[in-house]
């Protein structure tokens, strides 16, 4: 990464990240941080970087990764999701337990270049294992003794800068099939929320706990992910329209994430949700891991140029893959838009025409018209090339 840390971007089309129009301004960059937008700004000698013919964007945050390098068997190194796809800020969504945290903290989070914040897991091993096609199959909650609040308070109480909220996931098999596991990481994981004052983000599909159950327990700035999920127990009717406890729940505050993964995006499902009944989500994310890199996910630009597809404006995939998603995390005041005083987190995106397939977990294929490739990112005022399309 170039150490340059003072730079002027010009002739680029801006979008702020707030869902904005885009605007034909300048945007310059000082020590490590913005300091203003305006047409036709004076160069003060920082370096000038043409953004002629593209997309001048807030850096990616990407809600939902695996990236605890080395466990288990999910996880991806950071540097493969990250900045060399245009992400700035990712949020590994509960990789890590109570009992694995630390060495997080003490190997991952510290080399990574984006930043690299988590949700903790309520199961104290976390998700390290899982797999159907990797046995044995054990998952997060095979014993109900694993959802520990006491072990989680205290690890995020121990780690409170960069444990922004607490994780469960929810499907029978990660259970053990039993459903008294599943309960045990039901309560526990909004227990620990409450105590440690943090939001908490429900995985929940093909699960003995009911869609209801979990949508009605749900508050305010808590994350529903994997809306799209092909399982019987997604939160859409037979006709694809939102359950009315789906409504419900956005109505008082609940975030809905995309979460797309290798099980949990399907055009049979986001199709009517979205183009027929305009329920969109709120965060666009990946849910990247090892099992997804290489398709269909292999990265944010190719998974928001799904719900360019599907007829969401650029402007608000942009939001939902920014500030939006920065504002999940309780980090608005520091990253997520470009707005003076706010970290020089930029990416500069090529939007291209043509014809670009798009495959859901089912191996179902849409052909896009559209879509976002990035060029190159900036990272609290350091600048690198992204590995620009495929």
């Amino acid at each position: 990464m170039h150490t340059l840390q003072n730079s002027l971007i010009r002739n680029g089309l801006v979008y702020d990240g707030l869902g904005n129009a885009p605007q034909r301004v300048d945007v310059r960059i000082v020590s490590g941080k913005i300091q203003e937008l305006g047409t036709n700004l004076a160069s003060n000698g920082e370096e000038i970087i043409d953004a002629e013919g593209l997309i001048v964007s807030p850096g990616l945050v990407d809600l939902h990764v695996h990236v605890f390098s080395g466990m288990g068997l999910y996880s991806v190194d950071p540097v493969d999701a990250g900045l060399r796809t245009g992400v700035t800020t990712m949020l590994d969504t509960g990789t890590a337990g109570a009992l694995s945290y630390a060495t997080m903290a003490k190997f991952v989070i510290p080399a990574a270049e984006e930043d690299v914040f988590a949700l903790l897991n309520i199961s104290m091993i976390g998700a390290i294992q899982g797999h159907p096609k990797f046995p044995p199959y054990m998952g997060d909650l095979n014993d109900a003794r694993h959802a520990d609040v006491p072990s989680a308070v205290a690890c995020i109480n121990r780690f409170p800068e960069h444990i922004v909220g607490t994780k469960v996931r929810l499907t029978s098999g990660l259970a053990n099939y039993e459903e008294k596991n599943e309960w045990a990481g039901f309560q526990g994981v909004f227990e620990s929320a409450t105590l440690t004052n943090r939001p908490c983000m429900i995985h929940h599909a093909a699960s003995k706990i009911p869609t209801k159950t979990v949508l009605k327990a749900l508050r305010t700035g808590d994350i529903y992910t994997h809306l799209y999920n092909p399982n019987p127990d997604h939160c859409f009717d037979e006709h694809g329209a939102p359950l009315e406890a789906l409504l419900e729940a956005r109505s008082r505050g609940v975030l809905f994430d995309v979460g797309h993964g290798v099980g949990a995006f399907v055009w049979r499902v986001a199709e009517p949700a979205c183009r027929q009944f305009g329920f969109w989500p709120d965060t666009i994310s990946t849910d990247i891991h090892q099992f997804n890199l290489h398709g269909p996910v292999f990265d944010m630009p190719t998974t928001m140029g799904k719900f360019l597809y599907l007829g969401m404006p650029l402007e608000q995939v942009i939001r939902a893959s920014t500030s939006a998603p920065a504002l999940a995390m309780r980090l608005q005041d520091r990253l997520g838009a470009l707005l003076p005083g706010l970290q020089a987190d930029v990416v500069l995106l090529k939007h291209e025409r043509g014809n670009f397939p798009l495959v859901d977990v089912e191996g179902q294929t849409r052909m896009g018209p559209e879509r976002l490739v990035p060029i190159s990112v900036c990272k609290r005022g350091k600048w690198m090339a992204c590995a620009a399309g495929r």
